[in-house]
């Protein structure tokens, strides 16, 4: 079976061109299911349904130190997991792997879809003004803070910028990033991003030539190699504290503030769409929902019946 899981996971990079981070969480579910297929002994050609509900409601929660609960995971978890095996079985059915697709007439466990949590004015405002001594490590975040709140780029993307298009002189205010499925789209970079970034740039440079270092990467740490997704997001949550706002805010919660504040700013679904890389209009919906209080007061202050004064 882990040979099958490995063929599978070549297909997702080589062929469907998913991102590192998607290959990853397919890659911790099947091998957990491999791993409970050893364990129970069952022969990985005459897996039932059955097994695999078995498998998901097995699974437990883990605490601080990384030991299991005697909690089952959430259901939202349990769907991800099964959501990783019919696509992997699917993919074994369609090449004759296997003769039955045990997945065929499994259905998901329900669970609540949470909307995004974006920041609200007042917090964006308290996060990218946050004053400290013009470090490295201060103009670094401020620049990439600045950066994902002005593109609406994943981490994962900012993360992956080179330095080269770059330079005090000229910073641009529109680049073309690759995307989820390695497809390219154009971002922007307002005044306050481009600002941000010069003003980063020469501690950038600083820090490499005292290191005597190059690197590629337009976000590096104090080491000179490149900015990892849990180094950005221990950075937010020093941020954060330092601030006082919500521990739950992560470096995603800069793309839903961008698309929130653009659609609260009246522009075009389709528009965020495209700026957000959204295969499909239905994942950029998501935050006309988180948008709705915006349309409420346009509401209030357009209908002649909607205006609180009405009688």
């Amino acid at each position: 079976m882990r040979e099958r899981v490995e063929r599978f996971l070549h297909y997702l990079e080589d062929e469907r061109g998913l991102a590192e981070n998607s290959r990853t969480a397919y890659a911790t579910d099947l091998l957990q299911w491999c791993d409970y297929l050893e364990r129970e002994a069952i022969e990985e050609d005459a897996v039932l349904g059955e097994d695999i509900y078995n498998f998901l409601s097995s699974l437990e929660t883990l605490d601080a130190k990384n030991r299991p609960e005697k909690k089952s995971i959430e259901r939202r978890s349990q769907a991800r997991k099964l959501s990783a095996l019919r696509t992997f079985y699917r993919f074994l059915e369609l090449r004759q792997i296997v003769q039955k697709n045990p997945t065929r007439l499994l259905r998901a466990a329900r669970f609540k879809r949470l909307l995004p949590r974006p920041l609200r004015v007042g917090e964006m405002e308290d996060l990218l003004d946050f004053s400290e001594e013009e470090t490295f490590a201060a103009l670094r975040d401020n620049a990439l803070w600045e950066t994902l709140y002005a593109s609406g780029m994943r981490i994962s993307e900012a993360l992956s910028l080179e330095a080269s298009p770059f330079s005090q002189e000229k910073i641009p205010d529109e680049i073309c990033i690759t995307g989820k499925g390695k497809k390219d789209r154009i971002v922007f970079l307002g005044r306050a991003a481009r600002e941000a970034i010069a003003e980063y740039l020469p501690v950038r440079a600083d820090t490499l030539y005292r290191l005597r270092k190059t690197c590629a990467a337009l976000f590096i740490n104090f080491k000179g190699t490149p900015l990892t997704r849990r180094g950005a997001l221990y950075l937010l949550r020093k941020r954060t504290h330092a601030v006082g706002l919500d521990a739950r805010i992560t470096p995603h919660s800069f793309r839903h503030s961008f698309a929130t504040d653009l659609l609260n700013g009246g522009a075009n679904i389709r528009h965020v769409q495209e700026m957000l890389g959204h295969a499909s209009v239905s994942t950029t919906q998501n935050y006309t929902h988180v948008a709705k209080e915006k349309l409420f007061e346009v509401y209030r202050k357009s209908h002649p019946h909607g205006k609180q004064d009405a009688r």
